[in-house]
């Protein structure tokens, strides 16, 4: 027989739910933040999920993408577990929640009874029961989902891997350009390694609307250069470039122009005549 505090015993055979006494305090009430709760949570989940994957030197994007998701399948498992114990128990779910997470059919029966009596509402009308519960709760579980193998796949693919050190590229500049060139333009010419043409841009405000390469270097062989361009522009952020390889003189040539684009901007703006000598 199985026993849940609260709750008359549930039969092994047949997964019978007993009713339990929901109170109407906060068990029935979501809190303002609970939107913002799946997306934090997927999150998180996913970033540590990424961080383990980097550790392993796991590089490949779909296999981080499986990881991740199981990861937060198991983790919208876990949440599920702690929400209806502390829905029915809230001074006493925490002292043994592994009991009721190896017995997955008795959450399920749980979680079916909870869906028929209602859990929260607008303010001032009835809980929300049915088929319109269950919707709101399919979304926050893809939400938790989608947002946790986004946040795993964006932290294996943040930096690129040499292989020849079998290390993560350690090291990495940006240099910031001014929005007056079209995106398709600008990607054509650094897809194209025109690292003489990119030297004619005009340096750009991080702070503003701007273009952004990032050069990638590997610390330990520096072989391994990569060069990536973000447009940042209002509403409008992309990565038009990823990881493009360059030569080692290419990525000489991008350490230069970072080193002018310093001089640039700690220069002293000339206020005298240029005819006067």
């Amino acid at each position: 027989m199985v026993w849940l505090p609260g709750c008359s015993q549930v039969s092994p055979l047949r997964y019978r739910v007993a009713s339990c006494t929901f109170t109407e305090s906060g068990a029935f009430q979501r809190r303002s933040f609970a939107a913002y709760a799946p997306l934090t949570y997927g999150a998180l989940v996913g970033a540590s999920c990424g961080l383990a994957m980097c550790w392993g030197k796991i590089r490949n994007s779909a296999l981080a993408g499986i990881v991740s998701l199981a990861s937060s399948l198991f983790a919208l498992y876990v949440s599920w577990v702690i929400w209806i114990l502390h829905l029915m128990f809230p001074s006493f779910w925490i002292l043994n929640p592994i009991r009721l997470a190896l017995q997955p059919k008795v959450l399920w029966k749980i979680i079916v009874a909870v869906n028929a009596q209602g859990t929260w509402g607008f303010k001032g009308g009835v809980p929300m029961t049915g088929t319109g519960l269950w919707l709101v709760w399919v979304g926050e579980a893809g939400l938790l989902l989608g947002f946790g193998v986004l946040a795993g796949i964006a932290i294996v693919r943040r930096r690129p891997f040499c292989e020849r050190c079998e290390a993560w590229c350690s090291e990495r500049i940006k240099l910031y350009f001014g929005p007056a060139i079209l995106p398709d333009e600008i990607k054509r010419r650094v897809q194209a390694e025109d690292v003489g043409w990119i030297a004619t841009l005009a340096p750009g405000d991080k702070k503003k609307a701007h273009y952004r390469l990032d050069l990638h270097t590997c610390g330990n062989c520096h072989a391994l250069n990569t060069l990536s361009l973000v447009q940042n522009l209002p509403k409008d952020r992309k990565t038009l470039v990823d990881k493009l390889v360059l030569s080692a003189d290419q990525a000489a040539a991008i350490h230069n122009l970072r080193m002018n684009h310093g001089i640039q901007t700690s220069a002293p703006v000339a206020t005298t005549n240029p005819s006067v000598r």
